[in-house]
């Protein structure tokens, strides 16, 4: 059954006969609300987008933590390996070295380029690293000792094609016959990916774990990297990996993700967010003024009708509580609006990827990602319900403060 209160203000916000004016600025206060709305939403899809594909590719060419021990190197490689995989929420985990060095075609003048070589073990390297999916002609587990994987990018730079053989000049001293010189290798390209990230394809590159092992003049690898079910499920299982190797307690054993080395990156991102999004609620306090003025004006064209219900025995809260409800309802239709256009367009705009990305300012996304999330649409759709409410106090209040005697005398 419809309340007292709420039949009036309904009658109110939907009279006809008169106060033209007050329904204008009724209008213009819906639409600045769904305004402010739609914005919000948009601009809240848009960061939560950036930020779970800048996660993605990042994390699609390494596992989603590395493991590590304080000695510098792994002490039982296949030992640790074995209880990583046994620790429930792990996928997949690789043990890997890293190296630093310069890379040229042999058979061409170009001048060298800087590279990150990485030492994989071609049996599990997949596992725990996207970046494989794109590797031609062979896949990463045909990778043989004396061959190297690289990027599409740096391939380009130095006109290497597959087949082709290069050197490496690694950042580490041999003892030689004019003393210490940095270490030399050749090796046969075997493969070329493309990861779509300029980082990963102009300056890195695959060997065989062995080959680094060699180089290192070791038998155990540097770190393993470990792959999650999912980003989210990093939290829980990189804890549990850290108990079976540290036995539960605090240990020689290290933990790392890349969320970790790029905390003020995704810091900023969420802060990011939550501005664009306090920006845009502006669009929905201007609004609100309008629903204040409007109520205000109400106030003042309805006042004889007050006195009449205030004198029948209609309560001063009663008529607080009517007022009420009508900025709750302006608010609430506006925000109805705003919702009903920008989730479907952001649903629609991501799935079929309709905004692309200049290549050139973005080389790992091509679009704009527009994601939602259900606390970001719940907290738009409280806001303006809420700030409506608050503005309405004020003429509800004043409209509860009517003397009957004096409006009845009046007209």
């Amino acid at each position: 059954m419809t309340s007292f209160e709420a039949f009036v203000a309904n009658r109110y916000l939907h009279t006809r006969k008169k106060g033209a004016f007050v329904r204008v600025m009724v209008r213009f206060a819906r639409w600045g609300i769904a305004l402010g709305v739609f914005a919000m939403v948009v601009a809240l899809a848009i960061a939560n987008g950036l930020l779970e594909e800048i996660q993605a590719n990042l994390f699609s060419a390494t596992g989603h933590f590395t493991v590590a021990h304080l000695e510098g190197e792994i002490p039982d490689t296949q030992a640790a390996l074995a209880r990583i995989r046994r620790t429930p929420g792990v996928v997949a985990a690789s043990p890997m070295r890293m190296d630093h060095g310069l890379i040229r075609p042999t058979n061409s003048t170009a001048p060298p380029s800087p590279l990150l070589l990485k030492g994989v073990d071609p049996a599990s390297a997949h596992g725990t690293s996207r970046i494989f999916d794109s590797l031609e002609p062979t896949p990463v587990e045909s990778l043989k000792e004396g061959e190297i994987l690289l990027g599409a990018t740096l391939a380009k730079d130095l006109g290497i094609h597959v087949g082709d053989p290069v050197a490496v000049v690694f950042m580490r001293l041999d003892l030689g016959l004019s003393g210490l010189q940095p270490k030399l290798a050749a090796y046969k390209v075997a493969g070329i990916f493309t990861s779509h990230i300029g980082e990963y394809d102009k300056a890195w590159g695959f060997i065989h774990i062995n080959d680094s092992m060699r180089l290192a003049g070791s038998e155990q690898a540097e770190f393993i990297e470990v792959r999650a079910p999912s980003i989210d499920a990093i939290e829980r299982t990189k804890p549990a990996v850290m108990g079976a190797l540290n036995g539960g307690g605090k240990g020689p054993w290290l933990a790392q993700d890349l969320r970790d080395t790029n905390r003020a990156l995704f810091a900023a991102l969420k802060v990011e967010k939550w501005m664009m999004a306090a920006i845009f609620s502006l669009i929905v306090l201007i609004a609100v003024f309008n629903i204040v003025a409007s109520l205000v004006l109400l106030v003042t064209e309805k006042r004889r009708d007050l006195g009449v219900l205030l004198a029948l025995g209609a309560t001063p809260r009663q008529v607080q509580r009517l007022f009420e409800l009508q900025g709750i309802r302006i608010g609430a239709v506006g925000t109805f609006w705003g919702l009903a256009v920008s989730v479907p367009l952001c649903l629609v705009a991501d799935r079929w990827k309709l905004i692309p990305l200049p290549s050139a300012v973005y080389d790992f996304i091509t679009y704009v990602p527009l994601r939602l999330s259900f606390l970001d649409i719940a907290v738009v759709a409280v806001f303006p319900l809420l700030v409506a409410w608050i503005a309405s106090r004020f003429p509800a209040r004043r409209a509860s403060g009517v003397d009957p005697v004096d409006a009845l005398r009046a007209e």
